[in-house]
């Protein structure tokens, strides 16, 4: 080979590389940019805040203790808020999976990235607006905070590859449907001062059947089992905690529960084909 058709390059043209083994790696791979930077980082100042609202008992309080400082009908039962844990997790599987396709994108922020970044500084300010007692406030910024998650999930259901790049996601959207809805029914018993008797009943029975029907659709539309059974977790939760104040509103959202899984999940169409082919 001559001279002529070796040119080294400089040492402004070459690219920086991170001194470590694991860096390097990274940084061929293409999974270390910007914006995957970017992204754990902000996962991670989520958890962080979280922790510190949380069991710093931000303002005095829990979220508990703001939750349940008055007896609303659609408010699931406090272990039902494990749930928590479960997307916590799930959103690292969702990170790995967003990460390992970095290299198929340009370097720059994507719709999706975006949309991420502002869930989590949602949540964030939801927490810390709630542990204020701030009810009505903390219901604009959830009732955002869901428009975000619906936009990223239908987001991620039109760019993922694998259950891993929506999965996650679905949870998350789900359960932030439920605890809208429930900030909501907090707001409005503070409101009239603890509502109405027959009607507190009654609405829990109405927005159970909407969740309900809201999860069929989901499943239907999108074969997205995150929906449906996020929904039936919480609701039970609900007949749970309703059955402290009645008994009778407490079966009718278990009976309403059962209804909607067998009709979600239950191929009713093939079973009768069965039964009729004896």
């Amino acid at each position: 080979m001559s001279h002529s058709a070796y040119h080294p390059a400089s040492p402004s043209r070459m690219p920086r590389r991170m001194r470590t083994k694991a860096g390097r790696k990274l940084e061929r791979g293409g999974y270390l940019t910007v914006e995957t930077v970017t992204l754990w980082v902000v996962y991670a100042l989520t958890i962080l805040g979280n922790a510190l609202i949380e069991g710093g008992q931000l303002a005095g309080a829990t979220s508990a203790t703001i939750a349940y400082a008055v007896f609303t009908w659609f408010t699931p039962a406090g272990y039902v808020f494990s749930i928590w844990s479960l997307i916590y997790v799930a959103l690292v599987v969702w990170l790995v999976a967003y990460t390992k396709t970095a290299p198929t994108r340009p370097q720059r922020f994507t719709a999706t990235s975006v949309l991420f970044v502002a869930s989590c500084v949602l949540n964030v300010a939801w927490l810390a607006i709630w542990h204020f007692d701030q009810v009505a406030i903390s219901f604009v910024v959830i009732l955002a905070e869901w428009a975000v998650l619906a936009a990223l999930y239908l987001n991620v259901r039109r760019t993922a590859a694998t259950p891993a790049g929506r999965v996650p996601i679905a949870i998350y959207a789900a359960w932030v449907t439920v605890a809208t809805i429930a900030n909501m029914a907090i707001l409005i018993t503070r409101v009239l001062d603890g509502g109405i008797a027959f009607l507190n009943g009654l609405s829990a029975v109405a927005l159970t059947a909407g969740v309900l029907v809201l999860g069929y659709l989901m499943y239907r539309r999108f074969h997205e089992l995150a929906f449906p059974l996020v929904f039936l977790w919480a609701l039970i939760g609900v007949g749970v905690q309703v059955a402290q104040v009645s008994m009778l509103t407490a079966v009718i959202v278990f009976v309403l529960a059962a209804v909607g899984a067998v009709l979600t999940f239950v191929p009713l169409g093939k079973v009768r084909g069965m039964l009729q082919g004896r």
